[in-house]
């Protein structure tokens, strides 16, 4: 089953328009010679690292993230050490303690739910650089809204498939494939295995690469998270590439 990218309403699969509301569905990526930016794991890599350099916005909603996680952690950090330094002084501001606490806590899973947003909306913004439409940072957020629901699941299903550590690039095909194919997590995690079967070699360099560029990178002082954080959506792009390629190859 698939869903429009503007209502979030079901539609058939095939279909060219939403039949709730109009939107264009299906979104194909700009004709590319594969041999452009190099074959293999280097050329996907490749492709991400210069379209991110072209489409600098891309990187918004991830490190926007960044930010908010730092800043509304370090907020929740000191309301609740604020609120235990109370508590130990004088055992009177016992509910003032408890109300900083409280407001830790809110704060917490505001930025947490944020973050978890953006996260997709992310996903949703490389998809739109990759098929060469207007990034929309706004955009994007809503859609990611408005799909909130099958994210979820999405991520509780990912976060099971990953305790393998063997499916992790399955997991990370399926949350591309449900956004680029507007599809379900069924779907996503059939095309997924058949993408990495096609290509699996390429897969596992690209694993590598993000998991050494994310230790070295997390090594960097200050702005090592926001590094890593732009990697991330560098690899993103990386998948998504090779998932273009392998459904242009197939149908």
């Amino acid at each position: 089953m698939s869903y429009c990218p503007k209502c979030g309403k079901e539609v058939n699969e095939d279909a060219t328009y939403c039949t709730h509301c109009g939107a264009t569905l299906r979104r194909e990526a700009p004709t590319r010679e594969f041999g452009e930016y190099g074959e293999g794991a280097m050329g996907h890599l490749s492709l991400a690292f210069n379209l991110v350099m072209a489409k600098p916005m891309v990187f918004v909603p991830a490190i926007l993230g960044g930010v908010i996680s730092t800043l509304i952690g370090a907020a929740s950090g000191a309301f609740f050490g604020i609120s235990s330094w109370a508590w130990g002084r004088n055992p009177l501001l016992f509910p003032a303690s408890i109300g900083l606490m409280v407001l830790g806590i809110v704060f917490a899973i505001i930025s947490g739910v944020a973050i978890y947003v953006l996260n997709f909306a992310s996903i949703d913004m490389s998809r739109d650089a990759y098929v060469d439409e207007p990034l929309d940072l706004m955009g994007s957020v809503n859609y990611a809204l408005r799909r909130i629901g099958t994210f979820i699941i999405a991520s509780i299903i990912g976060a099971i498939l990953a305790i393998t550590i063997i499916l992790i690039p399955v997991v990370i095909f399926m949350f591309v494939i449900i956004v680029v194919d507007e599809t379900g997590i069924g779907d996503a995690i059939s095309k997924a295995l058949s993408a990495i079967g096609s290509d699996f070699g390429d897969v596992i360099i690209v694993i590598i690469v993000a998991i050494v560029g994310s230790a070295i990178l997390g090594w960097v002082p200050v702005i090592g998270g926001l590094l890593t954080t732009a990697l991330n959506v560098v690899i993103g792009l990386a998948f998504m590439d090779i998932y273009f390629r392998y459904r242009q190859a197939r149908y």
